[in-house]
């Protein structure tokens, strides 16, 4: 029985996506490596999704990093259940009822209320369930004005709410139906849309800080793409 055990976490660990379709892998096991596969991906569009959605709300967090980690992996937790069920959704194996009872804000907060402060919980309570234009704004406010000298407040209010118009669109709950790949292409697409759009706007000097803020999010995206898989 040990060694059985040992053989199907070694599968779980070590065998590529392509060898869970291979027919000389015994049904129980290729079940396992799928369901493993399948629960790697939804947590790791849940963290990608904290990224542009939590990140603000957990890095105000007081206390110590361990109780940061505790909020993130509840998060995380809670996310990834989301994500799966709207995939069963979409396959027929589940109800829209109980993925809109899972998507409700009540929900996500009796998970969270009891790692949460008074304070945490009402600034919770603040933000809505989908990030606001302000909130994805302030996100990246700081890096537009550390990448660009000649533009006025007027002209980054401009690039801000065109990226955010653009974003929001990338930040439903539709979008948890998307693999990690199809989501950064998404919002990888958003990016593009936005400098197209930008690029009628702005020319010169300005416009060349424009490309550079857009290039650096994308830089960014990237990279929170790989940081996700080495925490798997």
């Amino acid at each position: 029985m040990k060694t059985k055990l040992l053989l199907v976490l070694t599968l779980l660990g070590c065998l590529s996506p392509s060898l869970a379709q291979d027919t000389s892998v015994p049904e129980s096991v290729r079940r396992m490596i799928e369901q493993s596969q399948a629960s790697s991906q939804y947590e790791q569009m849940a963290r990608m999704q904290i990224q542009v959605q939590y990140r603000e709300f957990l890095d105000a967090l007081s206390g110590d990093a361990g109780h940061k980690t505790a909020v993130e992996n509840a998060l995380v937790a809670v996310l990834s259940e989301r994500a799966e069920l709207s995939a069963r959704v979409a396959s027929g194996q589940a109800s829209t009822a109980e993925l809109t009872n899972i998507t409700d804000y009540a929900w996500l907060r009796e998970r969270l209320a009891p790692l949460l402060s008074a304070s945490e919980l009402s600034a919770l309570d603040n933000r809505s369930n989908a990030p606001s234009a302000n909130q994805i704004k302030q996100q990246y406010a700081a890096e537009l004005t550390r990448l660009s000298s000649s533009l006025t407040a007027a002209d980054q209010d401009v690039v801000l709410d065109t990226l955010v118009k653009h974003l929001q669109t990338t930040s439903s709950d539709a979008t948890l139906q998307l693999s990690v790949d199809e989501l950064v292409s998404e919002q990888m697409r958003s990016f593009m849309q936005a400098s197209t759009e930008l690029q009628d706007r702005f020319s010169g000097e300005k416009l060349q800080e424009v490309l550079n803020f857009i290039n650096q999010l994308q830089g960014n995206l990237y990279r929170n793409r790989s940081m996700t898989e080495v925490t798997q």
